[in-house]
């Protein structure tokens, strides 16, 4: 018998994958926002779960120490791609937004909010109906970024004339890094898959600049990427998080709260639910 474990597929996560699996466990592959429900229903046992996905499985689960998914200054993987400016982007326009995130999307809506007010947010575009921004992230950032300089892009925004990176964006107002997902495990997972769990991510720790070296050229090969291009993106990503990073999170969490009211439970309702934004709704005060 082997324990599952939620293993994001995207390229910000091959580090981990190098490392191959935790001793007893195999790896299950979710998209972010999938490994949310996938612990809920007790499906895997543990995941580097996306953080605006933690009050979801915050009866179920534990933090396995200091380690996740971050980025300062910049990510290049958590992108906003619209036809005009983020200050222009109000209650007129409308956005298509990934439904594989959970992390990235609150914090979209953060950064508008910023910039616009809370009560002049874009609307998620309907099937069929024009955008005048999408939001992606993981590997179909990076490769939209890479088309987008070949002049190859294949897109229904009539143009992807402004690109905003949100880490970015939330590191200017903020000066903190973002932690868009952390490692936790099942509150009630086995003494032994929680120790081979703590056990490989303490190796990770110690062995994390050989591993990012060896994660380089499948990378850049299965993205059509430079090989310094990765090594980039791999330097801008945080995997063993410090007190900054821990900052960062507590920020966050802190501006969702007092700016929309959650409405994720467990599990995680469907992305195509009649609310206002996917997940949440605008918080009403006054």
């Amino acid at each position: 018998m082997t324990w599952p474990v939620a293993m994001i597929p995207y390229t910000n996560m091959a580090p981990y994958r190098e490392l191959g699996t935790p001793a007893e466990c195999r790896f299950v592959s979710l998209v972010p926002r999938e490994s949310i429900t996938a612990l809920c229903q007790k499906r895997v046992i543990a995941a580097a779960v996306p953080v605006g996905g933690l009050a979801a499985v915050a009866g179920e689960t534990e933090f396995l120490g200091p380690f996740g998914i971050a980025a300062a200054e910049r990510s290049m993987s958590v992108l906003f791609f619209s036809d005009r400016p983020l200050g222009e982007m109000g209650a007129g326009t409308r956005i298509r937004l990934t439904k594989e995130s959970a992390s990235s999307v609150r914090l979209l809506y953060l950064v508008l909010g910023y910039r616009n007010g809370f009560g002049n947010l874009p609307q998620p575009a309907a099937p069929g109906e024009t955008a005048n921004g999408e939001l992606l992230i993981g590997d179909t950032a990076l490769k939209r970024m890479r088309n987008r300089r070949l002049k190859e892009t294949n897109t229904s925004l009539p143009a992807d004339a402004f690109v905003t990176d949100l880490a970015g964006e939330w590191y200017g107002i903020h000066r903190l890094p973002f932690v868009f997902a952390r490692w936790v495990v099942r509150k009630d997972a086995p003494t032994k898959a929680r120790l081979a769990l703590e056990a490989w991510l303490a190796e990770f720790r110690t062995r994390e600049n050989e591993l990012v070296q060896r994660a380089v050229p499948g990378a850049a090969r299965r993205l059509g990427l430079s090989e310094q291009d990765i090594r980039l993106y791999f330097r801008l990503i945080r995997r063993s998080l410090d007190q900054a990073d821990m900052a960062g999170q507590a920020r966050f969490l802190s501006e969702f709260e007092n700016n929309f009211t959650d409405t994720v439970g467990c599990p995680l309702p469907s992305p195509t639910l009649p609310v206002d934004i996917p997940g949440f709704k605008r918080r009403i005060t006054g």
